[in-house]
This record gives C-alpha cells, sequence and structure tokens, in this order.
C-alpha cells in the first residue's frame, strides 16, 4: 500500500526515533524484575516520556523558546542514558536491553543535535 503522507505532514526523525524508543523502554519494562519497577524502571520509563513532551514543546515555539526546549530535551536524553546504566547495574534490564537504548539514545542525540543546529542557523 503506498504512502498517502504528505510531506509536511511527516514527522521529524528525531520524534519517530524518541518514539520509538519510548516504545522500546516500555515493552522490556513489562519484564523487570517487580522490585525495580517503582524505582529505577519508573525513572526510566518517565524520562523517555519526558523527552517526546520536550520534543513537541520544542516543536510548537521558535527562536530562543525552541532552543530552550531543544536542550532540555537533550537533557532528558543524558538523563535516560545515566538511568539505564544504573537499571543495567541493579540487573533491572540485561547487557542486550542496554546496549539497545544506547543506540536509540545515540541516534536521537545525533539527530536532535542537527535540529539545534538547523535553528540556530535560521536565528542568525
Amino acid at each position: 500500500m503506498p504512502d498517502f503522507d504528505t510531506p509536511k505532514d511527516r514527522e521529524m526523525a528525531v520524534f519517530t526515533h524518541a518514539k520509538k524508543l519510548s516504545e522500546y523502554i516500555f515493552v522490556i519494562s513489562e519484564k523487570s524484575p517487580v522490585k525495580f519497577r517503582w524505582n529505577i524502571v519508573s525513572r526510566l520509563l518517565n524520562t523517555s516520556v519526558d523527552v517526546i513532551e520536550n520534543l513537541y514543546h520544542a516543536n510548537y515555539e521558535k527562536g530562543d523558546e525552541r532552543v530552550m526546549w531543544q536542550k532540555k530535551a537533550m537533557v532528558s536524553l543524558n538523563l535516560l542514558d545515566f538511568y539505564t546504566e544504573t537499571a543495567k547495574t541493579k540487573q533491572a534490564i540485561t547487557f542486550r536491553q542496554m546496549e539497545i537504548i544506547a543506540l536509540q539514545i545515540y541516534e536521537t542525540k545525533k539527530l536532535l543535535s542537527g535540529w539545534v543546529r538547523s535553528t540556530k542557523k535560521k536565528k542568525q
């Protein structure tokens, strides 16, 4: 079946990657040990949603406000990386799950950095 979305209706890649990252974290959190679900796993889940929220805020703003929300999204990604390492250390997630999350965080950061550069060029 052909894709009927017009280019302007397509979502930016950074949103798509952030959503896939969050979905993956939701999937693996179901299999996490119960004793970790209310601490480090909930931090993982909440922070993955924070990334998406910050991206949406940035998308609806312009100029300095947009850059501020983009920075918040980047901070959330860095926190997500920290929580992922901690979850692996505490054996709430497996090494393979940590690798997958780390790769997705890296890809999302790369796309977000490109968006930030593009925003800064438009400001000048």
